[in-house]
């Protein structure tokens, strides 16, 4: 059985860093989300590609 001894006023210190890291780590999966991710770009200018790009955009939904 492992013991652990913490000193409740160290936590209290800890706290704001913690919440200051979790909102850091956040921050970009925030900034990433607000892209649109579904959208495909023709590789080329006839109809296969732009066959291509529609049905992969229906999948990405």
């Amino acid at each position: 059985m492992s013991l652990v001894s913490v000193a409740p006023e160290l936590v209290v210190t800890a706290v704001p860093d913690v919440a200051r890291i979790g909102s850091s780590i956040g921050a970009p999966d925030t900034a990433a989300a607000a892209r649109p991710t579904t959208s495909v770009l023709a590789a080329g200018a006839d109809e296969v590609s732009a066959d291509v790009v529609a049905l992969f955009g229906w999948v990405a939904r």
